[in-house]
Formats: structure tokens, C-alpha cells, sequence
């Protein structure tokens, strides 16, 4: 096989391509698994699926951590989405009994970030802690 003019073997060439693979694919197999994090929309609020007491919690992340928070709505006849307005990141807005996701790439950064409901931001909004 001949590249620029230069004759270079198909087993080179071979592992020139395998290497490269490698090089994307191994990286994200590295990247581990996002948290789940179920929240369930009730009442015009938010709630973590694992404490239904309290609305509109302080969900707590850790800096740098990939976190899925996956949205299911159980409030009839509204429609609900779940957005980190900082952050750009958001879920399509959700149909009763029904439910969407998004993984979100926690900044490296601790701080504060305001999640809401952009339809009912008024009254369905919470933080989310990154430490």
C-alpha cells in the first residue's frame, strides 16, 4: 500500500486504525455510569422519588460527577419539564404518567445552581448543591 508516496504495509495501516479506535473508545468506557436520580412531579412540585415529603428539594451533587435525573410526571392534565437553566441542560416537557431524562455533567466547580420547571417556574423551582 502506498500513502503520499510512501510504500507502508497493510499491518501498519492495520494497527495505526486500531489504535486510533482505541484511543475514542476507551475513554468513554472509562467514564462511569451516571447516578440516577428519579424525581416525580406531584402537586406543583418536585420531589425525590425516595423522600415524597418534601417539595422541591436541595438535590446534592458532587463536582465533576455525571448525574441522570430522570422526570416523571404524576400531575394529571399538566405538562412538566425539568431544566438547570445555568447549565443549558433541560428536559422536553413531560405528558402525565409519562417520563423523559437528562444527564448532566456537574461542573468541577462547587457552587449553587437553580433547577426549574420553565412552564411553572414561579412555583416549581429548587437547588442543586454541587460540592
Amino acid at each position: 500500500m502506498s500513502i503520499w508516496g510512501v510504500r507502508v504495509s497493510l499491518k501498519l495501516v492495520a494497527i495505526a486504525a486500531i489504535t486510533v479506535i482505541a484511543g475514542a473508545v476507551i475513554p468513554l468506557a472509562m467514564k462511569p455510569p451516571a447516578r440516577e436520580i428519579p424525581l416525580v412531579v406531584r402537586g406543583m412540585a418536585f420531589y425525590l422519588e425516595s423522600d415524597p415529603t418534601t417539595p422541591n428539594p436541595t438535590i446534592e451533587v458532587k463536582a465533576g460527577e455525571h448525574v441522570r435525573i430522570v422526570l416523571r410526571n404524576d400531575d394529571r392534565g399538566i405538562t412538566h419539564d425539568f431544566a438547570v437553566p445555568t447549565l443549558n441542560t433541560a428536559v422536553d416537557l413531560v405528558d402525565w404518567n409519562e417520563s423523559d431524562d437528562v444527564v448532566i455533567d456537574v461542573p468541577a466547580v462547587p457552587g449553587i445552581y437553580e433547577y426549574i420547571c420553565q412552564p411553572h417556574a414561579l412555583m416549581m423551582r429548587g437547588t442543586l448543591r454541587v460540592s
